[in-house]
């Protein structure tokens, strides 16, 4: 079973040749993209080319034959087929992207909570600053920590202290730190204060600078090198209805600044560290790095697809007598 990468949520079995009840996808039949929208978190997970090779022609001819629109913009539309819902994404601009996929545009599903979430429910809350982050705490795992609950009560990320502790305890920022040479561990307190620059050393135009839990050193980071933490501790921070409400503004404050490439820029000029940023910016932000992302990998795909088509069409030249045959088919079609 696949999980959601912003909460953990199990996201179900494969991929279902038609909307499935209890779940909701969103596709786009133009670009070939598929995503899984989380239950529970409401952010959309991509999911991997081996899973949608044969699903989204199917799931076209199931919308346009068996489909009930049940919400519907200029560029988008929820429709249920049979017991399940599916969004069709056509051409969106930002803010109506940001209403419908980071904002609140698209209702929740009902879904009742299982029995063990029920029981994780109603279970006291773990310590402020989470289990032991980077051995800081006491014996015990409470507040007796040398620098964990301090720096969190400076934080405006309080509220999510618990799991961006176990967030960043599980996933190094970065790959390498430039100055240890060990995978960048980021105190989790510290995710308020990694910030944006603008880089002339590394291959991005705009970088993030950050402090390794390690070494002690701040260290300039290529943007994309940090991207996946980033989108993971955004993920945790901003996933409530607050940050729903200002989904389709932050898609209108990124239109209004010339796109996700200029927004990017803009925060390394100004070198804003995230626990600075307001809310609706680090909502356009998730979207600026999701967008990144996303395309990058659907770029690849395509990549990958085109060499394979390459290889192919390599091996069979290779083959006795198939360019007269080529030659001949291509004179019958008038080519």
């Amino acid at each position: 079973m696949r999980h959601c990468v912003f909460c953990g949520e199990g996201l179900g079995e494969g991929v279902p040749q038609a909307p499935a009840p209890g779940r909701r996808h969103a596709y786009d039949p133009r670009q070939g993209r598929l995503w899984e929208i989380c239950g529970r978190c409401r952010r959309w997970n991509p999911v991997p080319m081996e899973l949608r090779w044969e699903t989204l022609e199917g799931w076209e001819g199931a919308v346009q034959d068996r489909g009930r629109t049940l919400l519907e913009s200029e560029h988008l539309a929820l429709v249920q087929v049979d017991d399940g819902e599916v969004v069709r994404v056509g051409r969106p601009p930002l803010p109506e992207w940001g209403g419908w996929r980071y904002g609140d545009r698209l209702p929740r599903m009902r879904r009742r909570g299982g029995f063990l979430r029920r029981i994780l429910g109603s279970l006291p809350p773990p310590p402020l600053e989470g289990y032991d982050p980077y051995g800081l705490t006491g014996p015990m795992g409470g507040v007796g920590g040398r620098d964990g609950p301090s720096e969190w009560l400076a934080s405006p990320f309080l509220a999510q202290a618990t799991p961006l502790t176990l967030a960043f305890t599980a996933v190094p920022f970065a790959p390498a730190c430039p100055s240890c040479r060990i995978p960048l561990p980021l105190a989790p307190w510290d995710f308020q204060a990694v910030r944006f620059r603008e880089s002339r050393t590394v291959a991005d135009v705009t970088g993030v600078e950050a402090p390794c839990a390690h070494c002690g050193e701040w260290v300039l980071l290529p943007l994309r090198a940090v991207r996946p933490a980033l989108r993971l501790g955004l993920g945790i921070v901003d996933t409530d209805d607050r940050a729903r409400e200002v989904g389709e503004a932050a898609g209108a404050g990124l239109a209004q600044v010339g796109g996700t490439e200029r927004f990017l820029a803009g925060l390394g000029r100004i070198g804003a560290p995230l626990g600075e940023l307001a809310r609706d910016e680090r909502v356009a932000l998730a979207m600026a790095l999701d967008a990144e992302a996303e395309a990058e990998a659907l770029e690849a795909e395509w990549r990958e697809a085109e060499e394979i088509a390459a290889i192919m069409d390599e091996e069979l030249t290779a083959v006795a007598d198939f360019q007269a045959f080529r030659a001949r088919i291509l004179d019958g079609l008038g080519g």
